[in-house]
């Protein structure tokens, strides 16, 4: 179906030229029929340049091209080409051999099958046995499962179910979620002893700027003093005061900015490496989901971790400060004239309200614009991963405008909150100039009363602009502080989430002589992501210990999603898969992981070297040795190849393998599946995107490696399996 949809995008822009580059290699006999028909409708009256392992699919062509170590062999139609005998002729005579042998297989089963029917009625008493068992699993499976499997249940079950899934969500609402501030705490609590001193640096500093107030003003009304000696006096004093200030400010500011920078630090390492441990820990199915693809989980490890240093850190070590200077400053004030704090402390309100809504504001527009950025991600991701296929098809404005657009969303989304923004930091920054008027009124009438000294409006005064400038400083961290937050809780959510299945764990059973034997006991299964298709129905199969077993089936059958359960990628909805007799479900994951060894039709190396590559294999020891990676490399027919390279084993293999060719690269693939001595082998269609010549190669690296071994092969070339 891929291939289908494939060829109709490339149809659609109605092209000159066709590529067609092994579009049928993967595919069983059935779908490339199928393709191969849609393919030679889309040549007709184009340009078409095919790329083919398969000769079959190319006897048409009206040119074939044979090339050999870069450079071109013979050229020619079919018939030419057959009548000159050389290279194209030999590998045509190597495909129809395996073709031959294909159908003497084919004939051979179809003889077994109709001996097999003799025995039918034997099987149905078994599946008769089977299905009693059967029953009583599906009775203790969950409800949502057996709909899908079997059809809905009478309408008061039903009901009563969706009466269940109520009282969930409502306990759901009802469970109080923990203070993010206080989780963040807790996560920074290695470092508290460097939060501790970093606290009481910002004390120190806050409580610093209201004493410097009264000793400004002490100095300001000096002057009305007419001793010139006293003057000088104050002056002096005032002087190694403001000096002495200036030493604690410098100490105390460097304190605090260092030792919450270094905490927030810390924080944010841990929050990071915590969120990526839990991104592994993850099962599969959670990956399957749409709104967890690569580029939201991308931004998520790369965003929201560092955006909570906005509520840790120098931020929090300044709201502290700010709060010690504005706790201070009000005591100060107090002393001095009660008459104007209260009169200020009646516009406090008014700062609370403009930071309050300014807060709320700020967490509406963070929820909405995570989404979007989340959008961003995915876009990004996928059009650099799949740059070719961008670049290929034109489409490179496509995804400019497209990325442009999303950006407009939270640009828009910006501006509207800048207004919002603009609105309340004003209406918390004009209240202090209305609060200053309203103090030098009430200021000018209390000193005419005689009731407060000049002295005592200017310490009173400065205690309070200082206080006020705090205020004014909190509120304009408050977005940052709310982003944060908001970052934080997502992150704790997703580190509290418990997967169904947790890649992880070390929890369960070993089995201590393992011989790889494997069975399905009536096994039923759908994908999480698509529940209305039914992949397996009363599954059974059973793979004795070191039996060499394959799988063949059209498209679609469920031949990978045997592979999957097997390497417990998901788990049976109903019935078992039995590894020596136990539960799969029961045994320790990492383990039984390490015990299985795959090779599969686009084998993924990562960007690094050969060596490093073939070592990955096993990573229960660090202490690989490089007779171990050759004798491996050697076992899947790889160790003259490299060899053969400048830099041998430490050549790099490229992102995702692109150095190396598909045969290079499968054999590095079963020699790193072979380095941890697998007792079971998987093969997912390892040779069917490869040449003959390469194949070959590829195919007794296999049998080489299936020795001893129970494995389980996927194929389309029914010649690779002949032997199973």
């Amino acid at each position: 179906m891929k291939f289908l949809v494939a060829i109709a995008r490339a149809l659609i822009r109605n092209p000159k030229i066709l590529l067609l580059d092994e579009a049928t290699s993967a595919l069983d006999n059935k779908s490339e029929k199928i393709v191969q028909d849609a393919l030679d409708r889309a040549a007709e009256g184009r340009t078409t340049l095919v790329i083919a392992h398969r000769l079959s699919t190319i006897r048409s062509a009206n040119k074939i091209i044979v090339i050999q170590n870069g450079e071109v062999v013979e050229e020619g139609d079919h018939e030419l080409l057959m009548r000159a005998r050389g290279t194209y002729f030999a590998l045509v005579e190597q495909q129809n051999l395996r073709k031959a042998e294909e159908k003497e297989q084919l004939t051979i089963f179809e003889k077994q099958e109709s001996i097999g029917s003799i025995g039918v009625h034997q099987t149905e008493e078994i599946q008769s046995s089977f299905t009693r068992e059967h029953s009583s699993i599906i009775a203790n499976s969950p409800l949502s499962i057996i709909n899908t499997l079997y059809g809905k249940v009478n309408n008061s079950t039903t009901g009563e179910d969706a009466n269940i899934e109520e009282d969930i969500e409502i306990k759901k609402k009802k469970v109080k979620k923990p203070n993010t501030s206080l989780q963040i705490l807790k996560m920074n609590r290695s470092e508290w002893k460097l939060i501790t001193i970093g606290c009481v640096a910002c004390l120190c500093n806050g409580g610093v700027q209201p004493a410097l107030a009264i000793f400004l003003s002490k100095l300001v009304s000096i002057f009305q003093e007419c001793d010139k000696e006293v003057q000088e006096n104050v002056v002096q004093f005032c002087t190694l005061l403001f000096i002495g200030f200036g030493i604690v400010i410098l100490t105390t500011t460097f304190l605090q900015i260092f030792l919450f920078a270094c905490s927030s630090e810390a924080l944010t390492k841990r929050l990071r490496s915590k969120t990526f441990h839990a991104i592994l820990r993850q099962e599969i199915a959670y990956f399957d989901d749409p709104n967890n693809n690569t580029g939201a989980l991308c931004t998520r490890l790369a965003t929201e971790a560092s955006a909570v240093q906005g509520a840790t850190g120098i931020r929090i070590g300044l709201m502290l400060k700010n709060f010690a200077s504005l706790g201070v400053g009000i005591i100060l004030a107090f002393m001095f004239s009660w008459q104007l704090t209260l009169l200020v402390l009646g516009f406090i309100p008014f700062l609370v309200v403009g930071s309050f809504l300014e807060r709320y504001l700020a967490t509406g527009f963070a929820s909405r614009n995570k989404k979007i950025f989340e959008d961003v991600g995915k876009i990004t991701v996928e059009s650099i991963q799949n740059i070719r296929t961008v670049i290929q098809l034109t489409k490179e404005d496509y995804f400019y405008k497209k990325y442009c657009l999303f950006l407009e969303i939270p640009y828009r989304s910006s501006i509207k909150r800048a207004y919002v923004f603009g609105l309340s930091y004003a209406l918390a920054n004009s209240v202090l100039y209305f609060m200053l008027a309203a103090l030098f009124r009430l200021g000018a009438y209390l000193l005419i009363k005689n009731t407060v000294s000049f002295q005592d409006i200017l310490s009173c005064l400065g205690c309070i602009l200082f206080g006020a400038q705090s205020v004014g400083q909190t509120v304009s961290m408050s977005p940052d502080y709310t982003k944060a937050v908001n970052a934080a809780e997502k992150i704790f959510e997703f580190l509290n989430r418990k997967p169904i299945m947790d890649n992880s764990s070390r929890d369960g059973d070993e089995i201590p002589n393992f011989n790889g034997q494997l069975e399905f006991n009536g096994v039923d299964f759908i994908y999480p992501n698509r529940p209305e298709s039914i992949i397996l129905r009363n599954f059974k199969l059973k793979i004795q210990a070191g039996q060499q077993v394959a799988l063949v089936g059209t498209s679609g059958s469920g031949k990978s999603t045997v592979i999957q359960l097997i390497e417990r990628f998901y788990d049976a909805n109903i019935g078992q898969l039995l590894i020596d007799s136990k539960d799969i479900r029961n045994l320790n994951l990492q383990w039984y992981r390490s015990q299985i060894g795959i090779v599969s039709q686009e084998p993924v190396l990562f960007d690094m070297s050969i060596r490093e590559n073939i070592a990955y294999g096993n990573n229960s020891r660090n202490d690989i040795s490089m007779e171990e990676i050759i004798e491996a490399a050697k076992n899947a027919n790889i160790h003259d190849f490299i060899q053969k390279l400048p830099q041998g084993y430490e050549t790099n293999c490229g992102t995702k393998g692109t150095q190396l060719s598909g045969g290079e690269k499968q054999r590095i693939a079963i020699a790193r599946a072979l380095i941890r001595n697998p007792k079971i082998l998987l093969f997912d269609e390892a040779t069917s995107a490869l040449d003959s010549e390469n194949e070959k190669i590829v195919q007794q690296a296999l049998d080489h490696a299936k020795k001893n071994r129970t494995s389980i092969t996927i194929a389309h070339r029914l010649s690779t399996i002949q032997n199973a």
